[in-house]
């Protein structure tokens, strides 16, 4: 049987017709509305939701650019952009603000130090750029420090790209000197932070991956000059041709010497003030020293030996306090003689005996010659290790002119000797080698300097150690194998030697000047480098200082 679809019964379809027929009519409505003029009061309405809606935009751009704005310069402000912009561009070499900056401030902080010994006008509390370093005003400080700054850099890039150019890195010794030199500054700057401390010393600019650059590449840079210097052949040739041209400063000088002293004394007047001598006091005191003086050295010329007549004679022209000062015979070397009596030292012509009156500042000098010659003394030689004492004691502020926290008790001194003669002990009983010698020294000496490398030092001059360790090495009696104890009583350093000698080496003149002819032709060298470099500044320049 066929299923019909039910119909919908007569009132359903009469209400549908309704609805559709309503809602044409406001379809129509609406649109009709929407075609009719706005009133007044919906023109008002419909201008404040449209300024409303702009206004909303307008805030809502203001806030972002705002906050755009507040990053950009907390950025700025951080040194981002200024650090790595190019302040100074070298041989190829682009350098930024911390570049220059580290040795903008070590020019800064050098003049500072001579401020306080009063030989230099800087005014550190002064902006560098409103002081002048003359009175003729030519040139301020800050250009100066920028000047010190690009010569030193000029030398960094030549010697960067010599380095490179030879394949030279930076040894593993010199990576371990960086990192210690960045603990040592972390360890002892007194700043929350090693930032801190950067910023303070090197301006807002640097920080502790740049200040790393820095000495990464000073260390270079230094290493590969010594580098360069080592492997320079000095020959005998060039040692004796510098000798012939430099003997007057080569040589060395015995002679004796007195000052007569020409001083007028001053006086005080009836209220106690002090009274300085008139010209006329002056140079009355003058006339009488140079009296005096003539009367020495014609007593000392009747003699048959000048420097026995010297020494018998001399305390009865001189003060008391003078006498032991003027009553030895001098050694000294050509470089080192006083410019007043020197030349005459060195006159080529000069004899044996040969007395002389020359006027000095203060008085007259009585000077004669005994011998010139060039000193033979060979260098040494020597391996120790340093026991230094404990510094055990506390400060005791009743007592002014000593920090005794800076100095080791009788005791602690005592207990390093102790452990010295412990050392030496151990040693003799050993095979009594320079090299378990070293082994010694590696592990015991408190010398940074030596006790990586078996406490060794060669080719050490006459008068470089303290002297009663000078005085042990250069015993005339000296022999390789030779070992002693020597107490040190050098501030910071009070302790006591167990010393090692080794043996002679190159002979001291010969060494200092091996030692003198490489740095000339090092620094002849360098100099040619840098001869023709130009440093072209950058917008980072501005940034500096």
């Amino acid at each position: 049987m066929d299923v019909q679809p039910s119909l919908p019964v007569a009132g359903t379809l009469t209400r549908g017709l309704k609805q559709q027929m309503s809602a044409s009519r406001e379809k129509k409505q609406r649109r009709g509305d929407t075609e009719r003029p706005l009133t007044q009061k919906e023109r008002a309405e419909l201008k404040e939701q449209k300024a409303a809606k702009q206004k909303t935009v307008l805030y809502a751009a203001i806030g972002v650019i705002v906050a755009i704005l507040v990053v950009v310069l907390l950025v700025w402000d951080s040194g981002i952009f200024q650090r790595s912009q190019t302040a100074l561009t070298i041989a190829g070499r682009e350098y930024n603000v911390s570049d220059v900056e580290y040795y903008y401030r070590a020019a800064l902080n050098q003049e500072y130090a001579m401020s306080m010994y009063g030989m230099s006008s800087f005014d550190s509390s002064v902006d560098p750029a409103e002081q002048y370093r003359d009175e003729a005003q030519t040139q301020t400080y800050h250009d100066y420090f920028l000047e010190q700054a690009t010569t030193q850099l000029k030398t960094a890039a030549a010697l960067e790209n010599a380095a490179a150019e030879e394949g030279y890195t930076l040894s593993d010794e010199g990576k371990a000197a960086v990192d210690e030199q960045m603990n040592s500054v972390a360890s002892q700057t007194n700043f929350s932070n090693l930032d801190g401390y950067l910023r303070a010393v090197y301006g807002k600019n640097m920080t502790k991956s740049a200040y790393r650059t820095c000495l990464e590449r000073a260390q270079l840079i230094q290493e590969y000059e010594q580098h360069y210097s080592d492997n320079l052949n000095i020959t005998d040739e060039d040692l004796n041709t510098y000798y012939t041209e430099n003997k007057d400063s080569l040589d060395t000088y015995e002679y004796y010497y007195a000052l007569i002293d020409g001083t007028a004394e001053s006086t005080t007047d009836a209220e106690g003030n002090t009274v300085e001598p008139t010209d006329e006091e002056t140079e009355a005191a003058m006339t009488a020293a140079k009296e005096k003086a003539d009367e020495f050295a014609a007593a000392l010329n009747a003699a048959d030996n000048k420097g026995s007549a010297f020494l018998a004679q001399v305390a009865g022209y001189v003060d008391t306090d003078d006498q032991s000062t003027y009553g030895t015979l001098n050694t000294t070397k050509g470089s080192s003689l006083s410019s007043t009596y020197g030349d005459w030292l060195k006159d080529s012509t000069r004899k044996s005996g040969d007395v002389t009156v020359i006027e000095g500042t203060n008085g007259y000098y009585v000077v004669v010659f005994q011998d010139r010659y060039l000193d033979e003394t060979a260098s040494v030689d020597i391996r120790h290790i340093l026991i230094k004492a404990e510094l055990d004691q506390e400060d005791d502020v009743t007592t002014s002119d000593v920090d005794e926290s800076t100095v080791p008790s009788q005791a602690s001194l005592d207990a390093a000797k102790a452990k010295a003669e412990e050392l030496l002990a151990q040693w003799q009983a050993g095979d009594k080698t320079a090299e378990s010698f070293g082994e010694l020294a590696n592990a015991n000496s408190a010398d940074t300097g030596s006790n990586t490398n078996g406490g060794l030092y060669e080719q050490v001059l006459p008068g470089t150690m303290f002297d009663a360790f000078n005085d042990w090495i250069f015993d005339e009696s000296r022999q390789p194998g030779d070992t002693g104890l020597v107490e040190n009583t050098q501030s910071g350093q009070q302790g006591w030697h167990v010393i090692y000698f080794q043996g002679k080496d190159e002979l001291a003149w010969k060494v200092e000047t091996t030692s003198t002819l490489k740095s000339n032709r090092t620094n002849e060298w360098i100099e040619g480098l840098t001869a023709d470099l130009e440093a072209t500044q950058g917008s980072g320049l501005s940034y500096v200082g």
